[in-house]
């Protein structure tokens, strides 16, 4: 269960390193819609709107959120495949 948990800190860091890379491509944009996919896939970004974050705590917070997904559902998906 660990190697899973470990799965989903990579895939949150890989998202949110993802995000921070569009965000320097494209630069501040004034159109709040644009941003609602980064709120889904990056739940660290709606942090960041209240306080400013730096990229590396963006990307280490997000990680952290994502691990923190993986320990709610990997025993819920354990319960289910156990019967």
């Amino acid at each position: 269960m660990a190697v899973r948990i470990g799965l989903w800190l990579l895939i949150g860091l890989v998202v949110a390193c993802g995000w921070a890379v569009v965000a320097v491509l494209i630069g501040p944009t004034h159109n709040p819609g644009s941003w609602t996919i980064a709120a889904i896939t990056a739940p660290a970004s709606l942090l960041g709107r209240r306080m400013p974050l730096g990229v590396a705590p963006f990307i280490l917070l997000n990680g952290a959120l994502y691990a923190t997904v993986g320990l709610v559902l990997e025993p819920l998906r354990r319960l289910r495949y156990a019967h």
